[in-house]
């Protein structure tokens, strides 16, 4: 299981899969059509804006595939900020591609299939409360200059790391920043009951729920 700020339910954990699955597919998709490699990369790119700064589509697609990896080991597996940043993007991808889906179905019958994540019926997926929720921060997007302007004493005492740094200038992972650890000192939860979810909603995560 990866690590994040709040354990995952199964929705989540759902969601996570699917998106990783449906990204990695994308890319091979884009690395078997034939394209010269600027307009691969090009490709890619326009299919991960943020994380597509700092990486390549092999180096996306191993990264994906041992994400999807520790994501269904029994273990808890920490993340560092090139991780997070490839889920913000995948995630995003998803999101907006299953409710795209399920708005513009046709009838009822071809919105209850499009709607369907894991075993789950979810009509919109609200990307924003999904990254509040389970994402530490979101720091992966500061560009160069605001990260440079905050100076180092400022980084320290907002507790951006050196990869998050890297992020902002473009700077490709190094494979060591792509090593994925266990977490020794942390058992893993699954939520099986979702704070963000009832047998009556529509969306996901639903605050209402959250709130009562």
């Amino acid at each position: 299981m990866l690590r994040f700020q709040t354990p995952p339910d199964k929705i989540f954990t759902a969601i996570l899969e699917i998106s990783i699955n449906l990204i990695i597919d994308r890319i091979k998709e884009i690395k078997s059509a034939g394209q010269d490699k600027e307009e691969e990369e090009n490709e890619f790119k326009s299919l991960l804006p943020f994380a597509g700064k700092v990486f390549n589509c092999e180096t996306a697609l191993k990264t994906l595939r041992r994400m999807l990896v520790c994501h269904r080991r029994p273990g808890l597996y920490s993340l560092n900020d090139y991780h997070y940043l490839m889920l913000y993007d995948i995630l995003q991808y998803f999101c907006e591609i299953h409710n795209d889906m399920v708005r513009t179905a046709p009838n009822a019958r071809e919105k209850k299939r499009a709607s369907k994540a894991g075993a789950f019926y979810i009509e919109k997926i609200n990307f924003a409360d999904l990254i509040g929720i389970y994402f530490y921060d979101i720091d992966f997007l500061l560009d160069a200059d605001t990260m440079i302007n905050l100076g180092i004493e400022k980084r320290k005492e907002l507790g951006i790391q050196d990869e998050t740094f890297g992020i902002s200038q473009g700077l490709s992972p190094h494979p060591e920043e792509l090593r994925i650890r266990a977490h020794k000192n942390e058992k893993p939860i699954l939520i099986m009951r979702s704070r963000y979810w009832s047998p009556d909603s529509m969306v996901y995560p639903d605050m209402e729920v959250a709130e009562e």
